[in-house]
């Protein structure tokens, strides 16, 4: 049976009260407290201490309420501070598979936006108010950043509901910060050449397969020799090379249908076989999983974004092409093969996707030429129609 005990606040005294008493006959003290005392589905007495009889109340109604209903939480079970809940929660999460890319990616969001906000804060004690404040702090510095705190928060949260730590999740339904979505230059024909170019010879064959096999970074730093049958003219993907916080791993494709093998142009494939005769795929590598790698940098290993990403900037200021980030070669790729085919499933395919939702908000709107052929193809349609006619 949940019942309220009202009691003195006094440490010295801490004497149960009746319920009318102005102050406590023990030590005159006239500070009060309620203790709410109440039992879980198993039958064990439980209890919790509050300053207002109200508040104690209304728990007990919550409390009761939440037996009938059979979602009952333990209230012990959220006392834990969101810090000491993210740690456990991590190692988890990476036991589970989660990619170094994004754990790293959670671990700056959480050090930075996240654990000053609300790491010291209880999980049980977690409001929607308090999400909301630090969505808006954040959202001051970065729209985007401030998204991905809330993202990292309700992924936390949705776990700890998951583990009957809390009720309900305080950051569910909270609507992100708009964040424009940067927009893509992609790359023409004759501009590619022109910046190919204008590289090092080390980095031509790189550019080309970039940006006309639409591959991931991750993927097109990966590429091995075994990969490659120059042949038939074909690159396969079954591996990803990250790095993270300076240091590279590796790991499975983005996605299931990320392992795949990619058709190439006849534009690819002799700068590729000169780029294998002129600088040989890695061997005797400290590190096994090097072994093959057919780009590398000037001093070995890996290609580091940082480092390729001034000499392509310099490269396409001495082509005349300016405003292009080396990772927009794969959107070049794919508005290419876009506006070869129409097919919106093949590129999709090609490009690693599950679905053609990239290619309707991302690719198509790049190349204005395609919203011309559509419509120049209305018309032959029309003009066969009325001829026909």
């Amino acid at each position: 049976m949940a019942s309220i005990q009202k009691r003195c606040r006094r440490r010295v005294c801490r004497r149960g009260l009746t319920d009318g008493a102005r102050s406590c006959p023990e030590c005159s003290g006239r500070s009060f407290g309620y203790i709410a005392r109440w039992r879980d589905p198993d039958g064990i007495q439980r209890s919790q201490s509050f300053q207002r009889r109200t508040d104690a109340e209304r728990f007990l109604h919550d409390t009761e309420s939440s037996k009938t209903r059979g979602n009952y939480i333990d209230p012990a079970a959220g006392r834990v501070l969101l810090r000491d809940f993210y740690e456990t929660w991590l190692v988890r999460a990476k036991a589970g598979g989660l990619a170094p890319s994004t754990a790293s990616k959670y671990e700056r969001t959480w050090r930075l936006d996240v654990e000053p906000a609300l790491g010291a804060t209880a999980l049980a004690r977690i409001t929607r108010d308090d999400v909301r404040a630090m969505v808006a702090t954040v959202a001051q510095r970065s729209p985007w950043q401030a998204a991905e705190a809330l993202k990292l928060a309700r992924v936390m949260l949705n776990s700890a509901l998951d583990a009957d730590r809390i009720g309900r999740n305080p950051a569910a339904r909270i609507e992100a910060p708009r964040t424009e979505r940067s927009s893509i230059r992609v790359l023409r024909p004759q501009e590619i050449a022109a910046i190919v170019e204008a590289l090092p010879p080390r980095w031509r064959a790189f550019v080309l397969l970039g940006a006309y096999s639409s591959l991931r970074w991750s993927e097109l730093v990966a590429v091995k020799r075994d990969d490659l049958d120059l042949s038939g003219r074909t690159v396969g993907v079954d591996e990803k090379l990250v790095e993270v916080d300076g240091r590279f791993e590796w790991g499975a494709p983005k996605t299931a249908r990320s392992n795949r093998v990619v058709d190439l142009p006849d534009v690819v494939v002799a700068p590729l076989l000169e780029h294998l005769l002129r600088f040989p795929p890695l061997v005797d590598a400290e590190d096994p999983n090097l072994e093959g790698l057919v780009f590398s940098g000037e001093r070995g290993g890996p290609v580091r974004r940082h480092v390729f990403r001034p000499i392509w900037q310099r490269a396409c200021e001495k082509a005349g092409v300016e405003g292009v980030r080396p990772e927009w070669l794969r959107h070049t790729g794919a508005s290419l093969a876009y506006a070869a085919t129409k097919d919106m499933k093949a590129v999709a395919s090609r490009l690693g996707h599950t679905s053609t939702r990239m290619m309707d908000t991302v690719y198509v709107e790049v190349y204005p030429e395609v919203s011309r052929q559509v419509a120049d193809a209305i018309d032959a349609l029309v003009r066969a129609s009325l001829d026909s006619g």
